[in-house]
Order: C-alpha cells, then structure tokens, then sequence
C-alpha cells in the first residue's frame, strides 16, 4: 500500500521531466536498474517460469522503492527526521508487544523458543533492524533535552536484543560500533589505526570462533537407564518417549543430555527432579539446561551443542545453514558462468538436495542463507561482482556525502549478507531498497529547514 501510495503521489503530481533527471543523475539507481534488467535477462535460461516471474513480482520493489524516494528528492531535514522517528517509533511499539506476548501470553502463542517472540516480522531481520534503530535515534536527536527520550529507547533495544537470543542481533550491534569506528579513521585517514583495527577484528573473530567451535563436555548416553527414564517421563509428558522433540532430535537422547547438563542421574529418579518448565525445555529441544537462560550465552550453548554433535542437522539453525552453503557451492559448480537463471533456484537447491541424499527433511531444506552465494548461483560470476560492486558504490558515496548513518546501514549490510537471503523476501528488499535510497543522495543539512 506504501509503494503504491508514493507512487500515486508522483504520478498526480506529474513533474516526470524533472523525476527522470534526478534518476538518471543518480548512479546508484543506474546499477540497481542493471541489476534488476540481469534478473530479467536471466529469464531467458530458466525452465520454471512461474517462480521466475514471481522473484522479478518481489524484485520490483528494489526499483519502485528508490523511484519514489530519488526522483523528488528529501528537501528539508525536518522531513527527514520525522522518516526516520516513524522507522524507530515502530520498532519500539512492535518489540513491546513482542515482550508482552511472550512473558505474559506465551502459553496462548505456543512459542517454541524465545525466538520465536518476533510476532510481526522474520526474527533475523527484525533484530538487524532493532539494532540499526539505535543509531538512528542517535541521528535524531539534536539536543540535550532530547537524550531523556533517546536514552532510555536505546536501554529498551540493548534490552530487547539481549532477551531475544537472536545471534544476528549481537551480530548486527557489534558490526554497527565497528562501523562507526571505521567510519571515522577513513574519514580522518587514519591508516595506521584503520590497520590496526582489522588486526584486532580479525583477532576477536579468531577468538569467538574458538570459543563457538569449543568442544563442550562429552555427554554418555550409553549409562542412561531409558527403560525407567521412559516409564517416569510418561508421567510428566505427553510427548512419545520414543518419539521426536520440537526440533526433530530423538526426544530420549535430547532428555538424557539434559539430565547430564544438570548433573543428574540418567534414570527415573533423575526425571522426577525436574521442574514443569525444564520438562517443557526438553520437549522444546533444548539439551542442555544453559539453553533455558535469558540472554545469549544460552543461544551460545545451544549453537556449540550444533557444531558439537553435527550428525543430524534438522531443527538446528546453524547446521541447516552449513548443509544449504555446501549445497549451493555445489549447485555453482554445475552452472559456473550463467548460474541457473532467475527462475530455477529453488528447482536447483531440490534436485541438489535430493541427489545429495541429504538428511535434510523437505521443510528444512532451505535455500542459500547468503545473498552473495544466491547471486552467484543465480547469476554467476557477473552477478555476484555486479552485486558486490552496488553494495561498494554506495559505501564509496557515503563517505563523500559524510552520511555516517548511509555508511553504517550499507556495512550493516554487507556483513548481514553473509548470513540471510535479505533479497529473496519482501521486507528483507524493502529494507534494503528505501535506506540504500534514502542515502544514494545527499541528504538535506539543518541550514535547508
């Protein structure tokens, strides 16, 4: 309804001279309408038309989007200002509701996880934008009096990142302070310390990954008792003994890790110390009691139980992820030049899947994960550089506009890329297509209101 809107707007108030000028003027806009015309291109070597024709449905939005918003440019920074208060205020609005469905109605949503308290968007992509949310309060506040309001709305994101377990969301916080400070040494041209910088990233990185890939304590389910484990658990849940967990595991072995991460007899006795909620943990998925705390570091246990026992990557996050990039590599050594077209990347990520014999049940076969990977199977080597050289284009006029939040989004971007298909969904292109927009031109300064 938006994009139509705006676009309504423009076409009553009729100054198409003018709005082509400022399109053709703006180069940004030019690569972006290159790359949508590739995916129209690529039609011509995809078998399913069907799917084709609704990713370029989707894709539409990349080029309406930026239409309405370059072709009558912002002219006052009030206007501006008011945009982005409109983006945080919903932020604010729609985590609060989220938080309050969650402790306070969580039995009437049946959540699986705290995860799945997003209510109104994808979780990975509402933290990217609860985290770009805090420096876009900072870039609206302009006054002392002003950070009594801006303040305590930035504890509320910090807060609710926290609580919702998300990884991208710490991701995406870690990347936007890096951001901001590389940023300033490129601005400043601080060469040494911009090299030292990445030293230092590089080495933190190193640090996490050792910490994720750690090897927790060896669980040994062989001196689990499950004949009194399952005659006890009968008694707590309805869930089969036998059976499965929320998350695909076999629910005796998840039970008996559970039972050792709290130090307790693999047997009927052990079960009847747990509490309702550990009891519903377990049927969650959950194998190890740390995954029960607020914050990350349970998310973090749960991601090193993934890596750690890799032999079944159904309901886990992370090792879907790995087993699709491993797929799509594949499937982009099949069609190294062209990739499959616009049309067959789902077909192609199926018969992969299927020839693989992957473990993968159809509902968890998901595709790429990666925007980068995505275009290069799509498209090829040609896509992927024409991809990559939009995304550095418009850091490029970042720092020659010395718009420190235009910067701070794209490398939001760039990093976030890695890990989620943002352009394979409508509000992952929206997102994308209106900031990258917004700040492809130079914004208005105090002096223009």
């Amino acid at each position: 309804m938006s994009i139509l809107l705006g676009l309504l707007n423009l076409i009553a108030e009729g100054d198409f001279k003018q709005y082509f000028q400022n399109l053709k003027q703006n180069k940004f806009f030019v690569l972006v309408l290159l790359f949508f015309l590739l995916h129209v291109l690529a039609m011509v070597w995809s078998d399913n038309w069907e799917y084709g024709l609704n990713d370029l449905r989707r894709k539409l939005s990349l080029l309406a989007v930026p239409i309405i918003i370059i072709s009558k440019p912002i002219q006052l920074r009030t206007n501006y200002k008011i945009i982005l208060f409109c983006f945080v205020a919903a932020l604010i609005i729609t985590s609060l509701i989220n938080a309050f469905a969650y402790f306070h109605f969580e039995d009437y949503f049946v959540f699986t996880d705290i995860r799945d308290m997003s209510l109104f968007n994808s979780h990975i992509r509402y933290a990217i934008m609860i985290s770009f949310g805090i420096p876009v309060l900072m870039e609206i506040n302009d006054s002392r009096k002003g950070l009594y309001l801006i303040i305590p709305a930035i504890v509320w994101l910090l807060l609710y990142t926290y609580l919702s377990q998300v990884l991208t969301g710490l991701i995406s916080l870690f990347t936007i302070l890096i951001a901001y400070i590389l940023y300033k040494l490129i601005v400043d041209r601080k060469i040494k310390s911009l090299f030292f910088l990445i030293i230092t990233f590089g080495i933190g990185l190193g640090f996490s990954f050792s910490l994720l890939f750690s090897e927790p304590e060896v669980n040994d389910n062989s001196k689990a008792n499950f004949i009194s484990m399952k005659t006890e658990w009968e008694k707590k849940s309805n869930f089969s003994f036998e059976g499965k967990d929320k998350r695909d595991q076999e629910l005796k072995y998840t039970l008996a890790r559970f039972l050792e991460s709290k130090n307790l007899t693999k047997d009927a006795k052990g079960i009847q110390s747990l509490t309702d909620e550990e009891i519903k943990a377990v049927e969650n998925g959950m194998a190890d009691v740390s995954e029960m705390k607020i914050g990350f570091w349970g998310r973090l246990e749960g991601l090193r139980y993934q890596i750690n026992h890799s032999t079944n990557p159904n309901g886990h996050s992370l090792l879907q992820r790995l087993e699709a990039w491993k797929t799509g590599i594949e499937i982009y050594k099949d069609y190294p030049f062209l990739g499959v077209g616009t049309g067959d990347l789902d077909d192609a990520y199926k018969r992969k899947y299927r020839d693989n014999h992957s473990q993968l049940i159809p509902k968890n076969q998901i595709r790429a994960h990666n925007t980068y990977l995505t275009s290069l199977i799509t498209f090829g080597v040609i896509g992927l550089l024409l991809f990559v050289f939009i995304v550095f284009y418009h850091l490029k006029l970042q720092i020659q506009h010395k718009q420190l939040l235009g910067f701070i989004f794209m490398i939001l971007m760039l990093v976030t890329f890695f890990f989620e298909d943002t352009l394979e969904t409508q509000t992952g292109i929206t997102l994308f297509s209106f900031f990258a927009a917004l700040y492809s031109i130079q914004l208005p300064s105090k002096k223009n209101d």
